[in-house]
């Protein structure tokens, strides 16, 4: 019987600690400071911008604010957030797009910095937004396989500036039959209208331009490429008012 008793004491105690060491481990947690640093840079230029940076949570709520320094590389350092939370960054600068970019900090129960660079897109009538990697594979109009974590950027900032108006512009791969190109790029146009489209964007808000001929700005190149490297013509998101 004693021995019974004495069992469940020590029972009682290691429950006891146990309760008493997680709560300890969660107090760290509340208490712990996570910050983001990093530069931001102009999307097209690449050239470091000064923007205003505002950290918001799930609900909205303003955690943080600071400012990227363009005379310091774009360089931005922010506080004040805590482990296992989800955070918004939202950048603004006049003449570019607002950004919103998603962040998610890891449990900890130690001081973190996070490491994270963005780019901005600038909003002027005429700027031209190349899509950084094509989201079609060679002579074909279909969205390929991934195509749309490479669109989720450009859509999300069409979808977080709703005012403005563009034109959706494809160019073909090559230059050897003009109606073949037209149709190609026609049809690329359409695809990534309707994904769009399925994607918060209005249609009003936009038109799209099939091209005959290769990309002036970047065209083929002449010279052999590298094995298993093929040319494929670029996209542009083309702003036409806001």
């Amino acid at each position: 019987m004693k021995n019974i008793k004495r069992m469940t004491v020590a029972f009682m105690l290691v429950f006891t600690i146990g309760i008493f060491m997680q709560g300890v481990s969660y107090a760290q947690l509340i208490q712990t400071v996570v910050a983001l640093t990093g530069n931001v840079f102009d999307g097209i230029s690449k050239a470091p911008v000064t923007a205003t940076i505002k950290i918001t949570d799930e609900n909205g709520k303003r955690v943080n604010q600071t400012r990227s320094n363009a005379i310091e590389n774009g360089s931005y350092y922010v506080t004040s957030l805590r482990p296992g939370n989800t955070y918004f960054v939202n950048i603004t600068k006049e003449d570019y797009f607002d950004e919103k970019f998603k962040i998610t900090v890891a449990n900890t129960d130690k001081y973190e910095e996070i490491s994270r660079d963005f780019l901005i897109k600038p909003k002027a009538k005429g700027a031209k937004i190349p899509l950084p990697v094509p989201p079609f594979e060679l002579n074909k109009s279909k969205l390929r396989y991934g195509a749309e974590d490479l669109l989720e950027g450009i859509q999300s900032t069409l979808v977080n500036n709703p005012d403005v108006k563009f034109e959706i512009i494809c160019y073909p791969d090559n230059d050897k039959d003009v109606k073949m190109n037209q149709k190609l790029t026609d049809e690329r146009c359409e695809a990534l209208k309707e994904y769009l489209m399925a994607n918060g964007v209005e249609s009003l808000r936009f038109k799209t331009q099939g091209s005959a001929t290769t990309d002036p700005l970047k065209p083929p190149p002449t010279a052999k490429m590298a094995k298993g490297k093929r040319y494929i013509g670029t996209s542009y998101i083309v702003v036409t008012d806001f």
